[in-house]
């Protein structure tokens, strides 16, 4: 059966967006809350334990069949894998294996309401730190009872994803690695994409400012790092764009300063990061083209004043 899950299983499911977004999902008749569970386990903790919410909101009946997988990083973008535990990073923070649910299937009447309990295990085999786990419900008939006729023939999957810290030895680490924004002499940015990497062994939420000041240090442009509150999981990057709101007008030429302070949720201070470029507003080069059209037709027509004069002053 898990193999089965764990290759239906490799899709990226885009997370750690703003937590309202886990609050409940309702797809294809089924409602599930909460859809993002994050727990603490104190060294003191033998136990949690959370709850699954579910609702059948068909008219038929229906089987949901539950399984437990450990997921990560799947790129940059935020999204997530959910795979079998076949390498060490994976292992270093998978959680299933510490997860225990009452029961692998929920049989919900129309209309009918459930929660089921899992019980996570603080045994000494979970390693302080961040690990990360899903409880996966596969909806569909029941092959081995005779009743299933009547029940929904439906083949779909929904997830809680789990985020669990053990404290006591957790590492929090956030860098900056690179940063993008389209460089064009003549373009002010208006968007800047920012790689954070997390070396640590626990999830960390990137917080901070992007401003930038121009040649006479006024602030022109301020962004906001990771309005969404999203997170990145241990010992992997994630790229936070960042909208720069114009707060003054743009007018002079030359170098103007990228300021980025970032810092992670739970960290007062901030790392600061500057960057320079040059930048050459459109505005003032059509005023200087047009200072310099008055000035040759100013010029020219002073020659011209000059040029008529000349005869009258020779008499």
């Amino acid at each position: 059966m898990k193999k089965f899950f764990f290759a239906l299983l490799l899709f990226s499911v885009m997370i750690f967006h703003a937590r309202s977004v886990y609050a409940e999902a309702n797809q294809g008749g089924l409602t599930l809350s909460p859809m993002f569970q994050e727990i603490a386990l104190k060294q003191t903790d033998q136990q949690k334990f959370f709850s699954v919410s579910l609702t059948n909101n068909t008219d038929a009946i229906l089987t949901l069949h539950l399984s437990l997988l450990d997921f990560g990083s799947l790129d940059e973008s935020g999204g997530v894998a959910f795979l079998g535990a076949s390498n060490d990073l994976e292992k270093k923070y998978a959680l299933s294996s510490w997860m225990r649910p009452e029961k692998d299937t929920v049989i919900l009447q129309p209309g009918e309401s459930q929660n089921v309990k899992v019980t996570i295990e603080n045994r000494d085999s979970l390693a302080p730190g961040g690990h990360y786990g899903a409880v996966v419900f596969k909806a569909g008939d029941d092959a081995d009872d005779p009743s299933a006729t009547n029940r929904v023939a439906v083949n779909q999957l929904f997830s809680m994803l789990v985020f669990v810290k053990k404290i006591g030895g957790e590492i929090y680490s956030l860098d900056l690695k690179g940063e993008e924004y389209k460089q064009n002499i003549f373009a002010f940015p208006k968007m800047l994409e920012l790689r954070f990497g997390n070396s640590g062994n626990v999830h960390i939420v990137p917080r901070g400012t992007v401003t930038i000041t121009d040649p006479l240090k006024r602030v022109v442009s301020k962004g906001i790092i990771n309005e969404e509150s999203g997170l990145i999981l241990p010992e992997s990057i994630r790229v936070y764009p960042a909208r720069l709101n114009q707060l003054a007008f743009s007018f002079v030429p030359g170098r103007y300063t990228m300021k980025i302070d970032y810092r992670y949720d739970g960290r007062e201070d901030f790392t600061t990061v500057t960057r320079q470029f040059n930048f050459i507003p459109p505005m003032t080069i059509a005023a200087i083209l047009a200072l310099a059209v008055m000035g040759g037709w100013f010029a020219m027509r002073r020659r011209r004043q000059n040029r008529d004069k000349s005869p009258r002053e020779s008499i």
